[in-house]
């Protein structure tokens, strides 16, 4: 009977102390922040900049989260994403910041009260097997930090939300003028400001959330403002004039950072035939220690999809085809922010670049994208037609190219020794520049080249990368890089693919060879052990 007491009281002292480790554990958690990430990049953990922008924080944050339950795939789970990531940052707040969250759907002062803060409600739409669903709801997040206010209209996808929420919260913490970024338009460039569709747009409307964007014309009297800070030249169609190669140039000289996106071969779908372009940047280029060759880069193995008539039948269709005059590069340069995160970039009709060896002094150069080992250069192409492309042409030269290049650093200008290029007689206002304001020698600045001017719309991730380096606003492009997506697979090279196939039709075999010899072996009895069995001899003693 005791034995039982003792036994009853055991158990439950156990079933006690199990509780109480419970409760301890709870209230430890509760109190703590423990996160194990164990993917390769860290994709599921707060990167650090995000932390120490959320460290910044030294008063009040309420994080408003107004969402509707309830929604259906894609939208299904954005809510527990969002909630779990503020409450990941609110662990590096000490304290300060505070989360809301509530369903307003229908209930007419909560839905006044995310509408003061900018956050409509928008259109829902659901059709499964049973059921067919239209409504209005709502997706937004409103940043309150004493009389300053941010917000997400509508969190329609969390690939990017790390980056999303830190933006909000670095506009909050800081008090940045916001930069200014210009976009040239005189010399049939693609417009930023007039597109209605396609990637310009996106490209668009991402810049204006952190920066202001000025159209900017060349070769006039003005010339560039002085309050800008980015400039892009993207895809010239007519040479530009003296005057505006100068106005570049100054620009670059007093700090300005300038990106050159140049194309030297378009593109006839309609013939498919080349058309040269001249933009009369080679020089100017050329002096900063930058060659963009007239040739074109063709890469059969590593490239991107285009579309191209074909006749099936009585009818011609549009069918997508490896084109391998747009070049798929993997190879980016590890050490830069700018391509950080990324895994390849499209360079349709791109023409290699040359680098000046050695650079100008006190110029520092970076190749941040090469092509692959099995691409080649063409000069003088005289069709774009895919199945030209089929087999190495003649006069063809192999290898890797750089495509796209940053070059950082003093620079001296182009026209030190030259005079100062007058604006055209429009009637217009007089020159404001003077030779004795010519700047000859330039402030560290930061300049990028490619020949390919398509490249801008193929590649948004690596624009908006580029616009934060250029403005030297690096702190967000790792965290913007994060995306929440499969890696790509890395094509193999032949040699690889004929190893893997040889390792998967004779592994197997040879596996289990090895492990037959290893068991025999292991089995097999000793030499001495035989003799004794041969002889009669035992521990127990000899032969009756």
């Amino acid at each position: 009977m005791d034995l039982r007491r003792r036994l009853l009281a055991n158990t439950w002292a156990q079933l006690v102390l199990v509780c109480l480790i419970v409760v301890l554990a709870n209230t430890w958690a509760a109190r703590s922040f423990l996160r194990v990430d164990l993917t390769a990049d860290k994709l599921y953990s707060l990167d650090l900049t995000t932390r120490a922008l959320v460290n910044r924080i030294d008063r009040p944050l309420t994080v408003k989260v107004y969402f509707t339950r309830g929604l259906q795939a894609p939208y299904n789970n954005h809510e527990q994403v969002l909630v779990d990531t503020l409450e990941d940052m609110r662990a590096y707040s000490h304290g300060l910041m505070e989360i809301e969250v509530t369903d307003p759907t229908n209930l007419k002062e909560l839905e006044a009260e995310a509408q003061r803060f900018g956050i409509e409600p928008i259109q829902y739409r659901y059709r499964g097997e049973n059921v067919t669903e239209m409504r209005k709801v709502f997706m937004g997040v409103a940043f309150v930090y004493g009389d300053k206010q941010q917000v997400l209209p509508a969190v329609t996808q969390v690939e990017t939300l790390e980056y999303d929420l830190a933006r909000a919260i670095k506009a909050l913490v800081t008090d940045e003028e916001r930069r200014v970024v210009g976009w040239t338009t005189a010399n049939g460039e693609p417009d930023l400001f007039t597109a209605q569709n396609g990637p310009l747009v996106t490209i668009r409307s991402k810049l204006a959330e952190d920066y202001e964007l000025r159209p900017i014309t060349l070769g006039g009297a003005e010339g560039v403002p002085d309050d800008l800070d980015v400039l892009y030249v993207v895809g010239p169609q007519r040479p530009l004039s003296a005057r505006a190669l100068y106005q570049v140039d100054q620009f670059l000289m007093r700090g300005g950072s300038l990106a050159l996106f140049v194309t030297n071969t378009r593109a006839d779908m309609r013939t498919l035939r080349p058309q040269n372009v001249y933009h009369g940047l080679e020089a100017l280029v050329g002096h900063y220690g930058v060659q963009v060759n007239r040739d074109l880069v063709v890469d059969r193995t590593m490239n991107g999809m285009m579309r191209f008539p074909v006749r099936q039948g009585q009818a011609i269709v549009q069918v997508p085809v490896n084109y391998p005059l747009i070049p798929k590069v993997t190879d980016l340069s590890p050490d830069s922010a700018v391509v950080n995160g990324l895994d390849s970039m499209l360079f349709p009709f791109v023409s290699s670049l040359t680098l000046a060896d050695p650079m100008p002094d006190g110029l520092n150069s970076t190749v941040l994208a090469r092509s692959s080992t099995a691409s080649g250069r063409i000069k003088g192409v005289v069709t774009i037609d895919p199945n030209a492309f089929k087999m190495v042409a003649p006069g063809e030269e192999r290898g890797q190219w750089p495509v796209l290049v940053s070059v950082t650093g003093p620079f001296e200008s182009w026209f030190a020794d030259k005079d100062i290029p007058e604006a055209p007689a429009d009637g217009g206002p007089p020159p404001r520049d003077d030779p004795a304001g010519k700047l000859r020698q330039g402030a560290p600045a930061r300049l990028i080249v490619s020949g390919s001017a398509d490249f801008v719309a193929n590649n948004i991730a690596f624009m908006l990368n580029l616009t934060d380096w250029l403005a030297q606003d690096e702190s967000l492009i790792g965290i913007r890089s994060k995306t929440l997506q499969l890696p790509a697979l890395r094509p193999l090279e032949p040699a690889e693919t004929q190893a893997l196939k040889l390792a998967n039709l004779l592994g197997g075999s040879i596996l289990l060879l090895l492990a037959g010899l290893l068991r025999w072996a292991i089995r097999r009895p000793s030499s001495g052990y035989k003799a004794r069995v041969e002889t009669g001899d035992s521990a127990g003693g000899g032969a009756a």
